[in-house]
């Protein structure tokens, strides 16, 4: 049994509305960055990074992933939108390691079918030009609407 926690993108999770279906049907499935986990994957929690860190920088990240490892998990999973689009990945990631370097670090939880349309669809997301309120959902099921003119 391998037990894991996966940190996701506070924006996507909070301001956008994603219910993390991807990253969850993975885990349980223990499907495509999962699969390599020993026996089978229990998912302890999920938290957000916080959001974009200021002075602190992973201060808060790494409070979080304190309260993960409290539960026993064995591994922690940067979510699929954190890899696509966080700028601060690889501090979290090199934070993380050296308080926590028994934790296995994955990064992702699900594939994207198309990597650039889900950059540009969260890019549309949070200038919301066309048609307010779009959110994840159409990210995801591809329905976003995008400006004539970009």
């Amino acid at each position: 049994m391998t037990k894991v926690g996966i940190v996701s993108c506070f924006n996507v999770t909070e301001e956008h509305g994603c219910v993390m279906i991807g990253c969850l049907a993975h885990a349980r499935g223990k499907k495509t960055f999962f699969e390599s986990h020993e026996g089978e994957v229990v998912l302890q929690g999920v938290i957000t990074c916080h959001g974009c860190p200021t002075a602190v920088g992973s201060a808060r990240i790494l409070k979080r992933v304190k309260m993960l490892t409290d539960y026993g998990i064995d591994a922690l999973h940067f979510s699929s939108c954190m890899v696509q689009l966080c700028p601060f990945l690889d501090e979290f990631e090199t934070d993380v390691r050296a308080e926590f370097p028994e934790l296995t670090i994955v990064r992702g939880t699900h594939p994207y079918l198309d990597e650039e349309a889900f950059k540009r669809g969260v890019s549309e997301l949070n200038a919301q030009r066309v048609r307010p309120p779009q959110n994840i959902n159409d990210v995801v099921f591809k329905r976003i609407e995008f400006p004539e003119k970009e």
